[in-house]
């Protein structure tokens, strides 16, 4: 490489690390006044830090006080900080089987890239925002029908986290779940996205069987069972209900797109839909082929998709609440249910202030950051240094450095 060529680089280099020397000086004025939430336990868990080189997390970490967690952050203002779901013995040992694994918190990690309506976002068919709709009110339901519902967990044993990136974590700490093997996680996990369910079971059979002399002859005919049945089947026939009456007040032109964007139902078989009455018997008069397709809807539209690996590692490490997210430069924060139902992240999950910063645009991107809709490359713009971090943080700008 000749000098030029590295004059140049180096010079390409420099904002890029003006920047992230700026990014780590907010996370310092920010971890200097912090006061992260701490889990239960916290003396009992593995820390795990990851500084602005970001090459290698520290491990084995452990605090005897929250003073001592405290002033670490203070002192490095690292980029992520993370805490062990587990409860260990040992927890500085530097070796799993050194630690002694006593139990664990279970965790659900919805984050939007897990999401089938991603590919919505590829093709440009949904915004960012409507994706993070999407995550939020699946996490409202996780907690609501199934960690409530139906496994019947207490609202004050389950903590709901925004992660401070594109997604949520809940964290379930009642005490007939820590000690669950990494096999029954997975099949709770497998349990909120339908996999596995008996489809065919999920729906009542009504059918009755006839003998004809030497022959016997069985008709089947589906039901629909009843809204508050539990598990699986009451939550299909609230979707299916709920799905029936809101497509009974539609024009029939409109009726008719509806059906026929359900799995397998075309103009003939929709033509053949009757949406008179109550949805409990509008259904229970439908083709088989339209009954079906109904259920196989629900259970893709009812279903939470938590990463899997995440709830079923006895061993994972989760990010702390009250702390700075370095790819975003959001705090990651506790909600309450209520809170969830509305929370908006990105007005909601600031933490660095309003004073002004320069920023130049480098790449465009798909988020409205506060009052920020659209930045556009080689833009110089002045923000509150809360929206600056974000984008900063994210890679779609720089720190603007006046000559």
């Amino acid at each position: 490489m000749s000098l030029k060529e590295d004059i140049a680089k180096h010079k390409a280099s420099l904002p890029l690390r003006y920047t992230r020397e700026w990014l780590q000086e907010r996370f310092r004025e920010f971890y200097a006044r912090a006061e992260p939430e701490l889990p239960p336990r916290f003396t009992t868990r593995e820390w795990g830090m990851l500084g602005w080189g970001g090459k290698l997390m520290q491990r084995h970490l452990a605090f005897r006080s929250e003073g001592g967690l405290q002033a670490k952050l203070a002192r490095e203002a690292p980029m992520h900080v993370y805490h062990s779901v587990a409860y260990y013995a040992h927890p500085s040992a530097g070796k799993m089987n050194e630690k002694q694994w006593q139990a664990a918190d279970l965790i659900f990690d919805l984050d939007a890239d897990h999401l089938p309506e991603m590919e919505l976002l590829k093709q440009g068919k949904i915004t960012f925002g409507k994706l993070i709709e999407i995550i939020r009110g699946q996490t409202v339901r996780l907690v609501e029908d199934f960690l409530m519902g139906d496994l019947g967990i207490a609202i004050e044993d389950l903590q709901m986290v925004f992660s401070g990136g594109r997604g949520y974590h809940v964290h379930v700490r009642a005490p007939v779940v820590l000690e669950l093997p990494s096999g029954a996680r997975r099949e709770l996990a497998d349990y909120l996205t339908g996999l596995g369910a008996d489809a065919e079971g999920l729906l009542l059979d009504a059918g009755h069987t006839r003998q004809y002399g030497n022959r016997r002859h069985s008709t089947r005919e589906l039901r629909l069972p009843a809204t508050d049945a539990p598990g699986w089947q009451g939550r299909i026939a609230r979707f299916v209900t709920a799905w029936l009456a809101e497509v009974q007040t539609l024009p029939e032109d409109e009726q008719l797109k509806r059906l026929k964007e359900l799995p397998r139902v075309g103009m003939e078989t929709a033509k053949k839909v009757q949406l008179g009455g109550s949805p409990q018997k509008v259904f229970d008069a439908l083709p088989r082929r339209v009954q079906t397709a109904l259920r196989d809807a629900a259970l893709i539209e009812c279903a939470v998709h938590a990463d899997e690996p995440v709830t079923g590692d006895l061993h994972r490490l989760i990010r702390l609440p009250g702390t700075l997210h370095g790819g975003t430069g959001l705090l990651a924060q506790s909600v309450t249910l209520e809170e969830l139902r509305t929370f908006d992240p990105y007005r909601q999950a600031t933490a660095l202030g309003d004073a002004p910063v320069k920023v130049r645009c480098v790449a465009g991107h798909p988020v409205a950051m506060g009052d920020v809709a659209s930045l556009k490359p080689d833009d110089v713009t002045e923000l509150p240094t809360c929206q600056g971090a974000y984008f900063m943080a994210r890679g779609f700008a720089t720190l603007e450095i006046d000559a």
